[in-house]
């Protein structure tokens, strides 16, 4: 590397080290346990129907908890751009971040397909009904992290329990891309090209609205959601800036609250967030990632007036839900699937009766107790022992020559 290389690596190094130093902040696993949580409830209760004014106010909030995908899309723009970003003329920059990726996602993922589509049909009674039974065309979309793409299948069934991959599906092509614009761009053209694809995404939907795709394909396909992901991107190279990054969290408040009330204003009279609604393909979306990318920041700023914010999401049941979100969220689906097969649902709760909003808020805890414990067993089990391989590919590899890093040990 000649001395000019060197010079832009170190630059780029110092603008990174004051972020670095915050590698893991505490709020962030709390934002992602907010995240994983609302995302369950929200599917918990997707199948209730209100009665009365109280109910159906409490079922939409409940119901709009959907919209945590949004906040865990802006969180894996944020880190995994910081990460690569960091890493950045480094040895070895492809090679550690994909094993890494694949260290943390595969084993869990790919073993719960394993258990899926492979040993339990092998170990229950299959009837015409069978969960194992119905699509059996659609796993291969699955094994390739590709099941967002069935929206543009026509007729396509997705598997019992197996809904919420989609979001899988669309975090697992953007590494697959994202690595490489990082790496062949400086900062200000990465920072420009977050808000092109901002705009690629918003025209994107528009296209869509004009063909049979638009109801699910809006939703679940990446290039019309690249730009949740761009924007905690484009935030990641903001906070490598101090003056920049002390400007946004002194907005972000703001920003949440503005955004809050558009997307309010978007979806009145009824407030209910549908994914398919032109509201949300429109100004929905980026609306929600605004709000998203607010929360990182007040998360992870260092203002006074924030600090209560900071402080709940420090809280200890939202950061352990944080910690195991991945596994939570993989398996939430499929536990609801398992107890309905066995008898347990929303209604054994209520005597056979409807449910009111108390047996759903009791169903929906002790799903979560159970969705929380089987996600802790997972990692202790199983994920932590393939975790333990990633001190094999560093993160962050010092980016100097050989002669470099000797003459710093001396």
């Amino acid at each position: 590397m000649n001395e000019a290389g060197r010079t832009a690596c170190l630059n780029s190094a110092v603008r990174a080290q004051t972020f670095a130093k915050e590698e893991h902040i505490v709020p962030l696993d709390g934002l992602r346990g907010l995240a994983v949580l609302m995302v369950m409830f929200g599917h918990f209760w997707l199948a209730q129907k209100p009665v009365n004014a109280v109910e159906t106010w409490t079922y939409t909030f409940v119901q709009n908890g959907w919209v945590g995908v949004d906040l865990f899309f802006v969180l894996s723009g944020f880190l995994i751009t910081g990460i690569l970003l960091e890493a950045k003329g480094s040895s070895h920059y492809f090679r550690n971040f994909y094993a890494r990726r694949v260290l943390r996602i595969f084993p869990l993922y790919w073993g719960f397909l394993l258990v899926y589509f492979v040993i339990l049909p092998r170990i229950v009674s299959l009837d015409p009904a069978s969960p194992f039974l119905t699509a059996p065309g659609m796993k291969p979309w699955f094994w390739a992290y590709a099941s967002n793409m069935l929206a543009l299948v026509p007729g396509a069934v997705i598997p019992p329990g197996l809904n919420h991959f989609w979001s899988l599906a669309v975090e697992e092509q953007f590494y697959l891309i994202w690595p490489a614009i990082v790496f062949a761009v400086s900062a200000k053209t990465l920072e420009r090209t977050c808000v092109g694809l901002v705009v690629f995404a918003f025209a994107f939907r528009l296209f869509l609205l004009t063909t049979p795709y638009h109801h699910t394909g809006g939703y679940v396909l990446t290039p019309a959601r690249i730009d949740t992901l761009a924007i905690g991107a484009w935030l990641a190279v903001i906070y490598r800036d101090p003056t920049r990054r002390e400007r946004v969290e002194a907005m972000a408040p703001r920003a949440f609250l503005v955004a809050l009330a558009a997307l309010a204003i978007a979806n009145l009279p009824d407030l209910r967030m549908f994914g398919y609604r032109v509201s949300m393909q429109t100004v929905g979306f980026p609306l929600l990632a605004v709000m998203a990318a607010s929360l990182i920041s007040i998360g992870t700023g260092k203002a006074v007036k924030n600090a209560g914010l900071r402080k709940l999401f420090g809280r200890r049941v939202l950061v352990g839900a944080g910690k195991y979100s991945y596994a939570m969220y993989v398996f939430h689906l499929p536990l609801v699937i398992a107890l309905e097969m066995a008898g347990l649902h929303m209604k054994t709760l209520s005597g056979g009766n409807p449910p009111g909003i108390l047996a759903a808020l009791a169903y929906s805890i002790l799903l979560s107790i159970a969705t929380f414990l089987v996600a802790f067993a997972s990692w202790h089990l199983y994920e932590k022992h393939f975790l333990k391989l990633k001190h094999f590919f560093p993160r962050r590899e010092h980016y100097l020559p050989a002669h470099d890093r000797n003459a710093e040990k001396r």
